[in-house]
């Protein structure tokens, strides 16, 4: 696990009237031309706000999406920089210049009259993701200071990421360093009993080292989602048409026989066919049909959770229990996520995070329920695997 030797205040000392990369994460969902969730946006506001009152010029570097290494227009960051200038109330320009063809000269003349600088999507670059040394280090000849405020992306070992620090003074940004902090305490847990993992999604070859990591570390895990059908399969039951990983049946056969007193399955599921016409139904996991299609976690199920939940000291979340993203599929979750609210033990600690997490959570208006909601999506489950990071371990060179 690793341990930063430098603080975000420790920039202020080499800030002022410097430029400073700052890395961040915007990569936000975006429907229709519009952008569904703004929490990435604005929790890197407050570091934007201290960076400026320390006279820094903030040259923010973010990408958005998987373009590949081309140049995709469907993905540009305009309408994310336009977004973020109405939420920070700062003076931005966006630089769709090639960053190959930029010079530090270039950029302090758009600084004279703006707050922020956003050059164009890294991504757009096929040398991001090569982690190609000349590219980092034509990255950090355009400032002098370099922030990694992009937790979510310091598992990757890209360019802008790790590969700039080689070349710039660098420490870690003020979020980052508060998503270290608060997923350190998931590490401190010393009594098995104190801890629950509720373990969500639709891939359980995505999650099986998380999941094993906590069997071992936490007194229980809570498995639903479409992982569970998986996990219930290797059991002999039958889950009908439902989602499943068919590979993964014997390595979770084995963890199943690992942690057989650690992790706790589903007992009963709501159901319905594949098309969506039936209505939906609950039924115990031993009476499944071949024809039904399994999508969320029945009554039982709920409140077995909620009370695993409601009665520990900690909990690591992540990931729906259910079909979340269609009504009214998404009520299993919705209901054992109250059990965060209603926790009222002095100690109670409870960290989420992970790929859509952040969505379920403000869809359910228990964003606030949580004492910290990681905006890390792989990341995050690297982290809290205790694994090493290059964008982390970087810093500290």
């Amino acid at each position: 696990m690793i341990t930063l030797k430098k603080k975000f205040s420790d920039s202020y000392n080499f800030i002022f009237n410097k430029v400073v990369i700052l890395r961040v994460d915007l990569n936000v969902p975006i429907d229709e031309n519009e952008i569904t969730d703004t929490t990435r946006i604005i929790k890197i506001i407050p570091t934007i706000e201290k960076l400026l009152n320390h006279k820094a010029k903030i040259l923010l570097i973010t990408h958005r999406g998987r373009p590949g290494g081309k140049w995709l227009d469907e993905l540009s960051l305009e309408i994310i920089v336009n977004k973020l200038q109405e939420l920070s109330s700062k003076k931005i320009y966006f630089m769709k210049n090639n960053i190959k063809s930029l010079n530090k000269s270039d950029l302090l003349d758009k600084f004279n009259k703006n707050d922020i600088i956003v050059l164009e999507n890294i991504r757009f670059y096929p040398d991001e993701e090569k982690f190609d040394e000349k590219f980092s280090k034509k990255i950090s000849s355009l400032a002098d200071i370099f922030i990694n405020e992009c937790f979510s992306c310091s598992h990757r070992n890209h360019s802008s990421i790790s590969g700039v620090p080689k070349f710039l003074p660098s420490f870690p940004g003020e979020l980052l360093e508060k998503e270290i902090a608060n997923l350190k305490n998931l590490f401190l847990v010393q009594n098995q009993t104190d801890g629950i993992a509720v373990i969500g999604g639709s891939k359980i070859s995505t999650k099986i080292k998380l999941v094993s990591f906590y069997a071992d570390k936490f007194s229980k895990v809570l498995i639903g989602g479409a992982m569970a059908n998986t996990l219930n399969l290797a059991q002999g039951y039958e889950i009908g048409m439902s989602m499943c990983e068919k590979r993964m049946i014997k390595i979770s056969d084995e963890i199943l026989k690992q942690f057989s007193d650690k992790i706790i399955l589903p007992e009963d599921f709501i159901v319905t066919d594949k098309k969506f016409l039936k209505n939906p139904e609950a039924k115990l996991k031993s009476q499944i049909g071949k024809n039904d299609y399994i999508v969320d976690i029945g009554p039982q199920t709920r409140m077995l959770f909620y009370k695993e939940i409601i009665n520990t000291n900690t909990v690591l979340w992540n990931g729906p229990l259910g079909l979340f993203e269609k009504s009214p599929f998404n009520e299993g979750t919705e209901f054992v996520l109250n059990a965060i609210k209603g926790n009222k033990n002095k100690n109670f600690f409870s960290v989420a995070g992970g790929g859509d997490t952040i969505s379920i959570l403000n869809q359910s208006n228990c964003f606030k329920d949580f004492n910290f909601v990681s905006t890390g999506g792989g990341a995050f489950l690297e982290f809290v695997q205790g694994t090493n990071m290059p964008g982390l371990t970087s810093l500290n060179d």
